[in-house]
């Protein structure tokens, strides 16, 4: 260590600081909230605490400020902004959009550089920038369909509660109002924001629709869709929402099955990308003079490049074949 320019060494630091930000902003943000949050009666709906604390960081820093205004600038002239905002949205990640894409071009740019000089490690640095170029979004993209599939389970057992509040002689609002208290996270949270903007004198329909388009859920958007014809032709919402539930339940059986029929399938596409790399690793550790050439001759590195062009087609084909839509 005592060779290496303490320059480099804090580059490296402030380097890995950056990429454990973005990391902690969408996995950390996203984590379930209750056992941060009082119980589901008592909760309200009202700023995020770990918001409040970045806001006061930037106001500190005019720097970070004027940063994050021209990121803001530039992703939305591309169109990057509104499409990064509807995911944090559905994600439920209380984080400006600006923010995250500050935080994620920072750590692209200024980790592979830094891997390189400390290392002079040309490979470890490339692969460091495919990494977190394309580790952000796929794990932004994570968060929105793992709250998308807890929110789709929940749905259901709630229309059904709704459907019950409705028999025992509540309004509509004063169903959704119980709703929000009584069911759990994602859910409960949404039900909350509804009934906090009828509050301010926004309709139920609209408040519906756009939640349903935050939460990306084609479930839910058709239950909206179910309750407000409902309201411009009549008939007995109770009954209506109970025949919803039950479609639902019917449908998430059916993808039960379908995953279980097709679980074969996946498999060997997923061996297909995990068996070849995984051998080829074991026989260069095995014998290094063996697999050489593959890496230091053209050769060998045109043959690891069709490999990985094979690979990858094999198992996009093989998981469309058992990708099917209920």
């Amino acid at each position: 260590m005592s060779g290496i320019d303490p320059l480099v060494l804090a580059l490296v630091a402030g380097s890995a600081v950056g990429a454990g930000v973005v990391v902690a902003t969408l996995l950390g943000l996203s984590a379930d909230r209750s056992t941060e949050e009082a119980p589901a009666a008592h909760r309200r709906p009202g700023p995020d605490q770990r918001t409040r604390r970045l806001d006061e960081a930037l106001g500190r820093s005019a720097v970070l400020r004027r940063a994050v205004e021209v990121t803001a600038d530039l992703a939305d002239r591309r169109g990057a902004l509104g499409r990064v905002e509807r995911q944090l949205r559905a994600a439920d990640v209380p984080v400006r959009p600006a923010e995250l894409i500050l935080g994620h071009l920072v750590a692209v740019l200024l980790v592979p550089p830094a891997l390189w000089t400390a290392t002079r490690s040309l490979p470890l640095a490339a692969f460091a920038f495919v990494v977190l170029l394309g580790g952000g979004p796929y794990a932004l993209r994570f968060l929105v369909k793992r709250r998308l599939k807890r929110f789709d389970r929940q749905l259901p057992d709630a229309l059904t509660t709704l459907s019950g509040s409705l028999r025992a002689g509540r309004s509509v609002g004063q169903a959704m109002e119980a709703l929000s208290r009584e069911v759990g996270d994602p859910m409960g949270r949404e039900l909350r924001k509804v009934v906090a903007e009828v509050r301010l004198g926004r309709s139920l329909h609209e408040t519906l629709s756009d939640a349903a388009e935050r939460v990306g859920s084609e479930d839910f958007r058709w239950a909206v869709l179910a309750m407000q014809i409902q309201a411009e032709v009549g008939g007995n919402l109770a009954e209506l929402l109970d025949q919803v539930a039950a479609t639902m339940r019917e449908r998430s059986r059916m993808r039960g099955e379908v995953k279980a029929l097709t679980a074969e399938g996946r498999a060997s596409a997923l061996l297909l990308v995990v068996m070849v790399p995984a051998l080829g690793g074991v026989m260069a550790a095995l014998n290094w003079d063996y697999m050489a050439p593959l890496f230091s001759s053209s050769t060998g590195r045109i043959m690891l490049g069709v490999s990985a062009v094979m690979i990858a087609g094999g198992y996009a084909w093989m998981n469309s074949m058992v990708k099917i839509d209920v």
